[in-house]
């Protein structure tokens, strides 16, 4: 066999930084990559409804949306953040800034519903818990089966179901909306996994 230079890259170490300043930039990231989930669906809408008007959703089923995404997004981080030190402080001061939100957002009773609920449906997924598996390719499915499984598409639904599964408009287009965000969420776990990864808290 022919010997190839292979060239490695090392992109550096950790980034040590404060448990405020560290809560602050992944509910930036977070919220970032929320706006572009919600613009994919808004793109979903459209296509099923040429007159669809972003500004007639209303914006409760967007701060509801928004809270679990954050909430669910902020878990699996935790989860994968056991080796720092400071994980307790980090939590503690997610949820401070979390409950500003929600209050601002009159969203107090769901944000505490969220909390409550989304770590007991990752702590029972084995799979995730025990494996590492987020999502699951299913193989020789039919086509009134799941496309993915494992825990990425269950919190996706989840999200969606919270926020969007009552109103009207996204009815005829749910079943295309949730396997595109199952993508965009297990997209945003990716980004959010390395992100938190390259940090040490001080």
């Amino acid at each position: 066999m022919d010997e190839h230079d292979i060239t490695r890259h090392d992109y550096g170490g950790k980034v040590e930084t404060d448990c405020a300043k560290f809560v602050d930039g992944l509910i930036e990231l977070f919220d970032d990559l929320a706006d572009f989930a919600l613009s994919r669906l808004y793109k979903k809408l459209y296509s099923v409804n040429p007159d669809f008007d972003v500004e007639t959703l209303p914006q409760a089923d967007i701060d509801h949306f928004k809270l679990t995404w954050y909430v669910a997004l902020a878990e699996l981080m935790f989860f994968s953040m056991k080796d720092q030190a400071k994980l307790e402080e980090i939590k503690d001061t997610f949820y401070d800034e979390m409950e500003l939100t929600a209050a601002e957002r009159k969203a107090t009773p769901f944000l505490l519903e969220a909390r409550s609920a989304i770590p007991n449906i990752i702590a029972r997924n084995s799979d995730f818990v025990e494996r590492g598996i987020v999502n699951a390719p299913m193989s020789n499915r039919d086509e009134d089966t799941p496309r993915n499984r494992g825990l990425g598409p269950e919190l996706a639904s989840v999200i969606l179901e919270t926020s969007f599964a009552t109103n009207p408009m996204v009815g005829p287009a749910y079943d295309d909306i949730l396997e595109t965000f199952e993508l965009e969420f297990n997209n945003a776990y990716g980004h959010c996994s390395i992100a938190c990864s390259t940090f040490t808290i001080v």
